[in-house]
């Protein structure tokens, strides 16, 4: 019964969600669509961030394709004590939280990272900033911080939502980015890479028979399923990516049984009270998302 009730609150939202699609190709409904690339236009025009070459290509290419691999990983001895610090905290039952959906403990996040692990700051790289300076010219704030592990869902229930084990689009404004930073080692496609597909492909399966997470019929279907058509974040530790997660159909591999992947991501939005300062971490609130009761 739960599984019948389950499907036609999906099929209500699908219909519900499915104008949007068509005309945005993704999720996010109207309001979290329209006006936000007159936003960082605004910003842009105000602002006028002068960046080398290769930095504006890759911000160009954020806005495109919705995604940008960075060349440059963080510093070894930087990362070293983050994965230091990660491995101590992710099992303490003080400083995390279980928020799988079905099964709590498939999927654990650290409550506070960034005084759990300090050296989390240091992922994010000059490189990075430099690119998030040219998308936002400049006047951006990190939303929130987070560090989470994610562990292997038993084949019967791989079809339901854990941990965005499942392609879906998120419902930010699609002035929000993310970036992963790969936290651990030997991540390959078929060990639970994260995957996702750029913005032109997103558009063509949302209105080629996307119905909802995971469900799509048709073209859509052939495409989402495509591995030639996704990309897959398999980078070594320490590299690090922005990625659009409205824009861009995206999902969690799973990783095989016995054993884990850590994940380190930080979110941005613009602002605009002015330019950010020396120090972006300043201020940076809790994540209200991380906390008992609630999901991943």
């Amino acid at each position: 019964m739960v599984a019948i009730r389950s499907r036609v609150v999906y099929a209500g939202q699908s219909m519900a969600a499915m104008p949007a699609r068509m005309v945005y190709g993704n999720d996010a409904w109207a309001s979290n669509n329209r006006g936000q690339q007159r936003t960082l236009r605004d910003l842009r025009s105000q602002r006028p961030a002068p960046v080398d070459v290769e930095t504006q290509r890759l911000a160009d290419q954020i806005d495109t394709l919705g995604y940008a691999l960075l060349d440059a990983p963080a510093d070894p001895s930087a990362l070293r004590a983050v994965q230091a610090g990660y491995d101590n905290v992710i099992d303490d039952p003080a400083a995390t939280v279980d928020m799988g959906r079905r099964i709590r403990h498939v999927v654990r996040y650290v409550k506070d990272p960034l005084r759990h692990v300090p050296e989390m700051r240091e992922l994010l790289t000059p490189g990075a900033l430099g690119v998030l300076d040219a998308f936002y010219a400049g006047a951006w704030q990190i939303q929130h911080v987070r560090m989470w592990r994610i562990g292997h869902i038993p084949l019967d229930e791989q079809r339901y939502h854990h941990y965005g084990n499942q392609w879906h689009c998120d419902q930010h404004p699609t002035t929000t980015l993310k970036l992963f930073v790969q936290i651990s080692d030997g991540v390959t496609p078929e060990n639970g890479a994260f995957r996702f597909h750029d913005v032109p492909n997103t558009r063509r399966i949302m209105r080629t028979g996307f119905i909802d997470n995971g469900h799509a019929v048709g073209p859509a279907r052939r495409l989402m399923d495509d591995p030639r058509s996704a990309h897959y974040f398999d980078v070594p530790a320490g590299h690090s990516a922005f990625c659009n997660t409205t824009r861009c159909l995206h999902r969690a591999g799973i990783p095989p049984e016995g054993t884990t992947r850590g994940m380190v991501q930080f979110t941005f939005v613009p602002t605009t009270t002015g330019l950010r300062g020396a120090d972006p971490f300043a201020n940076v609130p809790l994540d209200p998302n991380v906390a008992e009761g609630k999901f991943a």
